[in-house]
């Protein structure tokens, strides 16, 4: 049977959108499996006007036979004849007995029944499916209309549902179900009639493409073509690709133009206008941006010039604001707005920006002098950090913070270093990392306040609710720490910045923070290796890493797991807290003690040189030459012996090898 259902709503919010034709795919796939319905060929449709599935399914729901054990055959019959046991069953389960089977389990031969159950039809069911569908749909906000009974990301006006053709009876939101739809807002109003098969042509004909993949596909090829025809490159941008997508059911890409007067701004704040104000693409020729955009349309007319000359008249309008922005912005240094800063409250619990700006730049200070990086440069670049928030061009723009305190330095005089730090203070971002050594202490200064300063003012997140963004902080200095590989004492610092704010700190729940993004950060890494890499130790990143990588490596060339199994025997067996590592080889009583002790002392000096020059990988491998002498001596040695004395001095010989390893890994937590 096929089953056709479509919402026609309301223009639907571009951002509620994102993943919603899969998150209806993954919802009605979850229903139709839990009531065992078979289905095929699904497809879910998402344009701005509706929400549509469709798919096939079987009639009927298979039911399995009931099987119901009845009493042992030895009181069911007597001189071969049923007897009242038996006839009593037979009856209560309406059965005869050309229906019994006799079947053996552990307790003995007993009578059964096979239940022959009716198949259920699946069609009868789809209408309590398609409104649990409805509901079970996840928005981030829904509205009420009308008398307010109904609730839903925006008001329903029609609902097609059909199956074989045929409308089914439903009703939602006061709607009952029809047979056709709607086309186009304005190239097509008129009802249109659907069925199964041509439901995307019939819309299609109504000027609706309703396959959003497909008309991802039409905005694509065409700019593809504009990019070829003129030797172009299109600023491709994925997130306004989507919402572009999402915007429109008739998709005609419009090329216009922009003057070249307004070239000399600097490109992200003309990029930025084009994509964040207006939903444009910009193009690059030979690298350099230039003065053409193409923007989407929802709309074709016999005079597209018209709408042309519309899309360059209010991009022309936002560069002219932008223009004259720069040009005020431009006539003060950026070292003069930052006493203005101390009028911006950064938040009511934490002070002004000028109160953050003045801990950036003890913090600063403190971190470049750890990391070994010019203070001087640190300390410029984070007084200024937050100056161009006073600017009318970040104003205007928010998303420009950073790019116009780059761009303000350099008109300023202030050398490249400070200036390209400003920006990268807001680093990692999309696929753009940190890349100078300046601007990595700006943007871990930065991170470590904000992440601190939430903690003192009880800014946590919930949920998936972090309106400070510390979980993308505490992702940013992982990022920062691994990619420069710095060691970075992450309690020192956590308590430093504490100490700026003049008060205590809970550095256990911080770093606790840190490390469960930490675990988000490297989830291509199983969760027990996770765990015995950070319960070692957490507090310097980059040492965390390179020993994750040299367990992984270790473990990734112990197929058989017989390495690991030997090394995590010692760590079951003695004690967590068990701290003696004195021998006496005058308790040994095998040569197993004594080949084991020999081992140890052939690796443990270069073992021990290797993990100062934090070669881990080279120094978890020199355990494996000693990986027989750990199975014959737990083969041989009984470790808990009755004296006590034996006992310990077995336990410490054990332990002089579990301390080695443990400075890389804690093997008790590896699953074997």
């Amino acid at each position: 049977m096929k089953l056709l259902f479509e919402l026609f709503t309301e223009e639907l919010p571009a951002s509620e959108m994102k993943g919603l034709d899969q998150r209806m795919a993954d919802n009605i796939s979850e229903i139709l499996k839990g009531e065992n319905i078979i289905f095929s060929n699904l497809k879910s449709y998402v344009t701005p006007r509706r929400m549509a599935i469709k798919f096939e399914f079987d009639k009927y729901i298979k039911s399995e036979d009931k099987k119901i054990i009845g009493p042992p055959e030895s009181i069911c019959y007597k001189d071969a004849k049923p007897t009242k046991a038996l006839m009593g069953f037979l009856r209560k389960n309406g059965a005869t007995e050309e229906d019994i089977i006799i079947e053996e389990n552990k307790k003995g031969r007993y009578v059964s029944l096979i239940i022959k159950q009716e198949d259920r039809s699946a069609k009868e069911l789809m209408g309590n499916i398609l409104n649990n569908f409805i509901i079970n749909l996840h928005f981030n906000k829904k509205m009420k209309w009308g008398d307010g009974d109904y609730a839903f990301i925006r008001p329903v006006h029609n609902i097609t549902f059909m199956i074989d053709n045929e409308v089914i009876d439903f009703n939602f939101a006061g709607i009952n179900s029809t047979s056709y739809t709607y086309g186009h807002r304005f190239l097509n109003p008129q009802k249109v009639k659907l069925s199964y098969d041509n439901y995307e042509s019939a819309l299609e004909d109504a000027f609706v493409i309703v396959d959003q993949n497909r008309r991802r596909d039409i905005i694509l090829n065409k700019l593809e073509s504009i990019c070829k025809k003129e030797n172009l490159s299109v600023i491709y941008d994925d997130e306004l690709l989507n919402e572009v997508v999402n915007l429109c059911e008739y998709p005609v890409v419009v090329v216009g133009e922009f003057e070249d007067k307004f070239i000399h701004l600097p490109k992200e704040v003309l990029i930025t206008s084009m994509k964040d104000h207006q939903r444009y693409f910009a193009f690059t020729k030979n690298g350099k941006l230039i003065n053409k955009f193409a923007a989407v349309s929802n709309i074709e007319t016999d005079n597209m010039q018209l709408i042309k000359e519309g899309y360059e008249r209010v991009l022309r309008a936002r560069f002219d604001d932008a223009e004259f922005f720069y040009a005020e912005d431009s006539k003060k240094k950026l070292v003069d707005f930052v006493d203005g800063l101390k009028k911006m409250t950064f938040h009511d619990k934490l002070g002004s920006q000028y109160d953050r700006v003045m801990r950036l730049v003890k913090l600063s200070a403190f971190l470049a002098e750890k990391l070994k990086v010019n203070v001087d440069y640190a300390k410029r670049a984070a007084y200024l950090s937050k100056a161009d928030l006073l600017t009318q061009m970040v104003y205007e723009f928010p998303e420009l913070q950073g790019v116009m305190g780059r761009e303000y330095a350099k008109l300023s005089g202030e050398s490249d270093k400070v200036a390209n730090a400003i920006y990268e203070q807001y680093l990692p971002k999309d696929e753009e990392n940190v890349s100078s050594e300046t601007g990595m202490v700006l943007s871990l200064a930065d991170k470590i306040d904000l992440i601190v300063g939430g903690f003192i003012a009880d800014l946590k997140p919930t949920g998936n609710k972090d309106p400070y963004a510390l979980r993308r902080a505490a992702l940013g200095i992982i990022k920062i720490v691994t990619d420069f590989n710095i060691a970075l004492n992450l309690s020192e610092a956590i308590l430093y910045a504490a100490k700026l704010y003049n008060k205590n700190i809970d550095l256990e729940g911080v770093l606790e923070f840190i490390k469960v993004r930490f675990f988000n950060y490297c989830n291509q890494y199983p969760y027990d290796i996770l765990m015995a890499v950070t319960q070692v130790s957490f507090d310097d990143i980059a040492d965390v890493n390179n020993r994750l990588l040299a367990l992984n490596y270790f473990i990734l060339h112990d197929p058989d797991k017989k390495k690991r199994f030997a090394i995590k025997r010692v760590f079951n067996i003695v004690p967590e807290n068990y701290e003696s590592t004195f021998i006496d080889e005058g308790l040994f009583e095998s040569d197993y003690e004594k080949k084991l002790l020999i081992g140890i002392n052939s690796i443990e000096s270069e073992y021990i040189r290797r993990l100062e020059k934090k070669d881990y990988k080279e120094a978890i491998n020199m355990v494996d030459r000693i990986v027989p002498d750990i199975n014959m001596f737990f083969d041989n040695v009984m470790v808990m012996d009755k004296d006590e004395n034996i006992k310990n001095n077995r336990l410490s010989l054990l332990n002089r090898l579990r301390l080695l390893v443990l400075r890389i890994a804690n093997f008790k937590f590896l699953e074997i």
